[in-house]
This record gives C-alpha cells, sequence and structure tokens, in this order.
C-alpha cells in the first residue's frame, strides 16, 4: 500500500503544467500562498521562508515558479535561483535512471526579460552553467526539459560542480533510494563584499547549499559549499544554517529535528549504512558473534559428555 502511495505522489507532478504562479513577491505569507499551487514539492506543503533581516534583502524582486519536477523562488536582483525544491521518491529515481540527458538550456520567458539570466550571459563566462534541481533527478522528459531553464541555473565554478558538487548530488539521490522518500531544497548564497558578475548583471553566487530531510528517520541536514576548487563543504545544523543566511529551507520540522544536524553522506558509496550508527556497532557485532560461536561449542561439548 505504501508503495503504492509513493507512486500517486511521484505522478501527481508527472502530469502538471509549469506554471508562472507569481512575481514581485516580498513577503513570506505570500510567498507560502502562492506556491501552494505546487505544495507536493515541499515538506508537509510548506515552502522555504526568508527571514530576518538577510531574509528581507534576499526577498526584493522574486519571483515564483512552479514546474513539473521542482519549484523554485528566482531573484530577479541576482538573476538566478535562491532556492529550487524537489519531492524525490525510490520511485521517481528509478525513472530517472532510465532518461538519457538531452542538454537543452533556455532562457526562462515567463520571467520579466529584466529580471532573468540569458544564454549569452553564460557564453565564454567561465563558469559552468549550475544546475540546483539536478538533471539527474528528472523522472520525465518534461521535467528533464524543465530543468534546464536558467530560472533553475547559476553560476558555478567548474571544479566545484564536477567534483564534489556531482557526488553530493549523487549521494542525495542514493538517500532517496535507500529511505524511501525524501525532502532536498538546493540553493545559492551571495556572502561576502565582492560578489563577481558576468554578463549583463547575472551574480556569481559564493556558496551552494543542498539541505535534505528524510522522514523515515525524521533526520536533516544542510550540505554548505563554497563555489570553488578548494572543495570546503560543511554540514550544518538546519537551525545553524538559517541563522546564518536567513533561509529555513525545511520550516515545517520540529524544532529538534532542525537543531541536530543529520552526518549527511558525501559520496553515494557512504550511503550504504546508516550515518547514525555508532562507530564500534561493527565491534559489539563481531563479540555477539564470537559469544554465539562459543555458547554452540560448549553445547557441542557437552552433549560428548553425556
Amino acid at each position: 500500500m505504501k508503495n503504492y502511495l509513493l507512486l500517486g505522489l511521484l505522478m501527481m507532478p508527472l502530469t502538471a503544467v509549469a506554471t508562472h504562479v507569481g512575481q514581485n513577491i516580498n513577503t513570506n505569507a505570500n510567498t507560502a500562498q502562492n506556491l501552494a499551487v505546487c505544495s507536493h514539492h515541499f515538506y508537509a506543503g510548506q515552502a522555504p521562508i526568508l527571514t530576518g533581516t538577510k531574509g528581507k534583502r534576499l526577498a526584493k524582486n522574486t519571483h515564483e515558479l512552479c514546474f513539473d519536477g521542482f519549484a523554485v523562488l528566482h531573484s530577479g536582483v541576482s538573476r538566478t535561483p535562491i532556492w529550487s525544491a524537489e519531492h524525490l521518491t525510490k520511485a521517481r529515481i528509478t525513472m530517472a535512471k532510465e532518461l538519457t540527458r538531452e542538454d537543452n538550456f533556455h532562457a526562462e520567458s515567463r520571467l520579466p526579460a529584466e529580471s532573468r539570466a540569458e544564454l549569452s550571459d553564460y557564453s565564454r563566462s567561465g563558469f559552468d552553467r549550475g544546475h540546483l534541481a539536478p538533471n539527474g533527478d528528472m523522472a520525465s522528459t518534461s521535467q528533464q526539459f524543465d530543468s534546464f531553464s536558467l530560472a533553475n541555473i547559476a553560476p558555478q565554478n567548474g571544479t566545484h560542480n564536477r567534483n564534489v558538487w556531482r557526488n553530493i548530488e549523487s549521494a542525495t539521490r542514493s538517500l532517496a533510494v535507500k529511505y524511501g522518500e525524501i525532502y532536498v531544497v538546493t540553493g545559492v548564497l551571495f556572502q561576502g563584499k565582492n560578489i563577481a558578475t558576468i554578463g549583463t548583471g547575472v551574480l556569481v553566487p559564493s556558496h551552494f547549499f543542498k539541505a535534505v530531510y528524510i522522514p523515515s528517520i525524521d533526520k536533516a541536514g544542510v550540505y554548505y559549499s563554497v563555489n570553488g576548487e578548494n572543495h570546503d563543504t560543511k554540514i550544518l545544523s538546519v537551525a545553524e544554517f538559517s541563522t546564518k543566511t536567513g533561509i529555513n529551507p525545511l520550516p515545517n520540522l520540529k524544532e529538534q529535528t532542525q537543531s541536530v544536524a543529520f552526518d549527511l553522506p558525501m559520496t553515494a558509496d557512504d550511503v550504504g549504512t546508516d550515518n547514525q550508527t555508532p562507530k564500534n556497532q561493527n565491534d559489539t557485532n563481531e563479540v555477539s558473534g564470537w559469544v554465539a560461536m562459543v555458547m554452540e561449542i560448549l553445547k557441542f561439548l557437552i552433549n560428548i559428555l553425556k
């Protein structure tokens, strides 16, 4: 029954039509109300919220977009997304593996011309066109096409994109397969005084982040990664990340869940075992095995003596 429910949830976005649901939204209340059109992308139907002074700065000239496989809050100031949100299931990832990647980068026509990036902005910029909601998560050709919208793209250091970030995306998909379903919010940050630009004013993020929540074990954490070549990546709790950035990617989580950082895997190979298993668990299992074997030997000797 659970598998059929998950499949049903998966098919909802596959049949949806990408819809522009609002623009120039400057308050969290309006953001939540409009993004409710595609609330299935968010945990408990609640979109990420922008909080505090930092959040107010980010909220200027934002536009909301519902896509087939994800939702986006786009900034007309940076001409990049602020975040993209996805609900990943084991069934969705299984379907995504069957698709062949077909690059189809395109400007987002639903955004005002003065607020969006164009393909020419990235030409010879020295930066990759980095996906927030990655192509590898997309379970249909419709979702795949949407993922190449520049509304889901930000300038990304090539080494970062093809190494540490690629591994993190793969690890995230492995978590969805292992635990059945996860909620993911991926975004960019502009921290520091010297923010670079490309093209006609597209801002280059200082950091990429990916927040992950696993409902079956009620654990969450955030990858916080410098957009550079040094592979500088930290794992933060949702609460710590929210305070640091003004973005709460998973506002409906319990306070305890937000305050403790789950030890997120850095590669898909790290997902093989439960990350929360104590380090000495293997030793404990070995001791238990020896005890069982000794008991069997004793039983054998007793039977012989009898």
